[in-house]
């Protein structure tokens, strides 16, 4: 049986509509209860309104779209919901199967309270059309975007395996061997992005994924930014985009002007969480945290973990460097030191100095004389007659 919420949302949403009245809506419902008496499955409202006459298919398919609209159901066409697997401020994300692919994805579903707004919508469709233009390893695939019964929805690949943040929210820092090879498909990924003019604008721990196998992949693209041509789309000067522990000083500040740069910022607090076990900042005030971010340097992760390497906190330290321009200037950059940790130059094998040779050897075997001139010098040093 369909839930009752459902059902009861849209008969209240067909007589908002003036489609019915409200002692057709309960002839309907009560009719549901006599057949669930039965023992017969019962048949949702909205047929048993079609089916009496009481509203048209047009009108149904309007009632249906409003409901969706509201959140009164999760029925998009072409995919089957299996499992909600995430909640967040801009909406769910589901495990659902793409019936026509017969392949597992992720639904991501705009929040209901958003879905009426075109501001939100438009920032949802954008974050689809960026990852689009993305194509590599270590970034979540996009599948498909659309609208269905009134629920805006994208499928996107679907990752068996926890977050970086789910794994931090655990406690304690990670291996720093396994540190740097996901901070090094992170730098991978956006060097990819760069080539396409995109930057992610907020790099996060909870923003990387991690497959059953290892691979990290790059996801949530709804704050990307087209560097060109995204002056309509962009953030607004004087405007704070990201998250707080992990924004960089130019986003805290809502400069127009965002880079590449800012991500490796923000990769770079991800690292330190990432090897040492906490952010960089921390303050139960999110104003304070990002103030910190502005003001102060961030202590040597080494200094928190003495575990971690010294390379590596230089590496991090250098990331999250206030003044962009001492910063790595390139993700390509900062992945050939990421690599340099993971495969350090094998220094030459040390050579034994030479040995000084000895006149009376020659390749390890004593130069004896001859036996006549042994002879000779034996009978010198004797005074023995020459023949003897």
């Amino acid at each position: 049986m369909q839930d009752p919420r459902q059902e009861t949302m849209f008969g209240s949403i067909a007589i908002q509509l003036g489609f019915v009245t409200v002692s057709q809506v309960n002839e309907c419902l009560e009719y549901q209860k006599q057949m669930q008496a039965l023992g017969s499955p019962p048949k949702r409202v909205g047929d048993l309104l079609l089916e009496k006459g009481f509203i048209s298919r047009q009108q149904a398919e309007q009632i249906f779209r409003h409901q969706g609209l509201r959140g009164g159901h999760t029925q998009i066409q072409s995919y089957k919901i299996l499992a909600r697997i995430g909640h967040g401020a801009m909406g769910s994300v589901f495990k659902a199967l793409q019936v026509s692919m017969d392949r597992v994805v992720a639904l991501k579903v705009l929040a209901p309270k958003y879905a009426q707004n075109t501001k939100f919508v438009e920032r949802f469709f954008r974050e689809a059309r960026a990852v689009a233009k993305l194509n590599h390893p270590n970034i979540i695939q996009g599948i498909d975007v659309g609208e269905s019964n009134g629920i805006h929805y994208f499928a996107m690949e679907f990752v068996d395996g926890p977050t970086v943040g789910q794994l931090l929210r655990r406690g304690g820092a990670l291996d720093e061997r396994r540190c740097v090879q996901v901070i090094l498909q992170m730098a991978r990924a956006l060097e990819h992005a760069q080539k396409h003019g995109l930057v992610h604008r907020d790099v996060k721990p909870d923003n990387v994924m991690l497959t059953r196998s290892g691979q990290a992949k790059l996801c949530d693209l709804g704050l990307a930014k087209v560097q060109k041509g995204d002056s309509a789309h962009g953030t607004d000067h004087g405007v704070s985009m990201g998250t707080p522990n992990y924004i960089s000083p130019e986003q805290a500040r809502g400069d127009a002007d965002v880079d590449i740069r800012s991500d490796i910022y923000s990769l770079g607090a991800t690292f330190y969480h990432m090897s040492a076990g906490q952010v960089p900042f921390y303050s139960e005030s999110a104003a304070v945290v990002i103030a910190r971010h502005l003001n102060e340097p961030p202590k040597p992760p080494r200094e928190i973990n003495p575990l971690i390497s010294e390379a590596v906190s230089r590496i991090v330290i250098r990331m999250m460097q206030k003044d962009r321009l001492k910063r790595y200037q390139t993700p390509s950059e900062l992945a050939l030191d990421l690599e340099a940790v993971l495969n350090p130059p094998v220094a030459p094998a040390i050579q034994p100095p030479p040995q000084s040779q000895d006149p009376n050897r020659a390749s390890g075997v004593i130069n004896r004389p001859s036996s006549s001139n042994l002879r000779a010098r034996m009978a010198r040093r004797r005074h023995l007659p020459r023949d003897y």
